[in-house]
């Protein structure tokens, strides 16, 4: 599937799903869904970059039952709404440190005293800097393939120029460019065995380009940012931290997420078995199972 152009796009709204949530959090109208009871333990799942809340259902399948699960879009993905700068505040709301606000922002909309962070990919930066606001509130930390010293984005030095008028004008047709078409073998183009991939899971991929403003939201969060170094904060993390890989990831190789492990003290590391850099996606039984096993060793069960 193509990205949509401007006359087969439509608001965030209007492409809900029947379980969509949305509330309005530092000034952006943004996209969750809340799946299990309340009473169970809070896991928030912070997605990979091009995800989205829906690219958790498969694991959200496998934990629901004993878990309270909240999945949300940070801003320039999945439904969550496209501001334009002309209606940005004091904050630019497609930072990452906008982003951890949300986070919190959301838990308390939900009234959600304490959490454990869930994060993949470049949700693995964000569950760090939502750990770091506030990590009192915080039981635990679960990083799949976690981003913690690079992301997707140009180099710093050409952000200065990315920002100018100039290059905005341009923007959505070099991001269009640059998207290209959507099908099922390109969502599952970092799985281990891409011919697990089935329509359902291309579909929300294929829906965030449906947003009015998708290209603009992608544009404006590659340039909002200076890319991540975490590697500092990893010493200091004071919680139960599982960092998971799949052992077949090309994206964040196995050796950097044992690495990662490593650098905290104390830190479980899990390999999945003929599994990508998306597990929550391709295999959602196993990563659950090292979830559960894990917040259970820890006492959070």
């Amino acid at each position: 599937m193509p990205p949509a152009t401007a006359s087969d796009t439509a608001t965030h709204r209007e492409l809900a799903y029947p379980e969509s949530r949305f509330e309005r959090l530092q000034g952006v109208d943004v996209h969750h869904t809340v799946h299990g009871a309340s009473d169970d333990p809070t896991l928030l799942l912070s997605h990979h970059f091009y995800g989205s809340a829906p690219t958790w259902r498969n694991l959200v399948t496998e934990l629901e039952g004993d878990h309270h699960l909240i999945a949300f879009d940070r801003p320039g993905f999945g439904l969550t709404e496209r501001p334009e700068r002309d209606r940005w505040g004091e904050r630019n709301p497609y930072s990452r440190g906008t982003a951890a606000l949300m986070g919190w922002d959301l838990l308390d909309s939900l009234d959600v005293e304490e959490a454990v962070l869930v994060g993949s990919s470049a949700g693995g930066t964000n569950a760090l800097e939502v750990y770091l606001l506030q990590p009192e509130r915080v039981r635990a930390l679960v990083l799949i393939s976690p981003a913690i010293t690079g992301d997707v984005g140009p180099p710093s030095f050409l952000r200065p120029v990315l920002r100018s008028p100039q290059a905005r004008r341009v923007a959505p047709h070099l991001i269009q460019r640059f998207v290209g078409e959507v099908d099922v073998a390109r969502t599952a183009s970092s799985w281990a065995d891409p011919s697990r991939a089935t329509p359902q899971d291309a579909e929300p991929y294929q829906r965030m380009l449906r947003v009015e403003g998708w290209d603009r939201g992608f544009w404006e969060v590659i340039n909002a940012s200076p890319r991540p170094n975490l590697s500092d904060v990893l010493p200091d993390i004071e919680v139960p931290v599982l960092v998971v890989s799949g052992d077949s990831d090309t994206v964040i190789r196995p050796r950097w997420n044992r690495r990662t492990a490593d650098a905290i003290p104390g830190a479980r590391y899990v390999e999945l078995e003929r599994c990508g850099h998306t597990p929550q996606e391709e295999c959602p039984d196993a990563l659950a199972a090292a979830i559960t096993d894990f917040l259970e060793d820890a006492g959070l069960r």
